[in-house]
């Protein structure tokens, strides 16, 4: 599995139902809530490339990462709807405050500049608008992430 453990089922509509209740409930806080991993992040494996093989001064085993490309999970617009988007339709609902895409690719390309998803599917349908932010090494194309609709990302 992806980040699958990090949510609450396989059910869409369950989880689409925890992650309105959690962006209420965290955000009645005065704290910002970030629904992610924006969208069809569901193996670990291959889910980010590396250009380096040195990270925080240490060497990593290139047995451990994908140095060529992201995964991309391949998905129609009907499975998009129905199963991958309706949680963070409910987060959107909720007003949600951030969405963060995910390290793999959809339909070929990077979720981090994936126009269609952002701009179109994230801000347009859904109406989300709060920020898009990337994971921790996701962005690949800054200009082309900013284009698709991406708002801010790490520091890194």
């Amino acid at each position: 599995g992806g980040r699958g453990w990090e949510g609450h089922g396989p059910d869409p509509y369950l989880e689409g139902a925890f992650a309105y209740l959690e962006t209420i409930g965290i955000q009645s806080q005065g704290v910002v809530s970030v629904a992610k991993h924006l969208i069809a992040q569901e193996q670990e494996h291959f889910r980010f490339a590396r250009t380096s093989k040195l990270e925080m001064g240490k060497i990593i085993d290139p047995e451990m990462f994908n140095t060529t490309s992201s995964l991309s999970s391949d998905i129609d617009d009907r499975a998009i709807h129905e199963i991958y988007l309706w949680p963070f339709a409910e987060a959107v609902r909720a007003g949600v405050s951030s969405v963060m895409c995910s390290y793999n690719k959809l339909n070929s390309s990077h979720t981090c500049q994936n126009s269609y998803l952002l701009n179109y599917l994230l801000k347009e349908e859904l109406g989300f608008q709060g920020f898009v932010m990337s994971d921790w090494r996701a962005l690949y194309a800054g200009l082309d992430a900013a284009n698709a609709g991406l708002d801010m990302t790490d520091a890194w």
